[in-house]
């Protein structure tokens, strides 16, 4: 998402947005921001959260209103300057949302210690790949970067 000189806002192809809201794909992740851009989130592909919205983005403009109500969601549980009743009640909101859908969360109740070793191993080989990934593309832009300034 770009805005240009004359203040008009220009997507990418990977920009999809939602009344205020403009999701963007990104390697690993997807950046969730107004268009004012006052607020931004990055929410890793990798938790359920980002694999629910991949699932709702890909459905197209039939997942808008998800998206919608999402975001307003997000937005209300995010503005107010917490004080410690409402840290407490919004963790007491997630571990019962964890509890409805543990599959979810690839939580599995009856896991061996060898499938939770396996599964701590995954999630790092996943993270180091990322990171790879990452860093492969910062070493590309510093590279096209060095070649514009020359």
């Amino acid at each position: 998402m770009k805005v240009t000189k004359k203040g008009l806002l220009k997507l990418d192809a990977k920009d999809t947005r939602v009344g205020n809201f403009v999701f963007t794909e990104e390697p690993g992740h997807i950046r969730v921001q107004d268009i004012n851009t006052v607020y931004c989130l990055r929410i890793s592909k990798r938790m359920a959260l980002g694999i629910w919205l991949e699932n709702i983005l890909g459905m197209g403009e039939k997942g808008h209103d998800t998206l919608k109500t999402w975001v307003a969601v997000l937005w209300s549980v995010l503005s107010p300057a917490p004080d410690d009743g409402y840290v407490q009640d919004l963790l007491k909101a997630a571990d019962s949302a964890l509890n409805r859908h543990p599959e979810w969360y690839g939580i599995k109740k009856d896991a061996t210690e060898e499938e939770d070793a396996e599964a701590v191993k995954e999630v790092r080989e996943m993270a180091e790949f990322e990171e790879e990934v990452k860093r492969l593309a910062e070493k590309e832009d510093e590279k096209e970067n060095g070649q514009k300034a020359q």
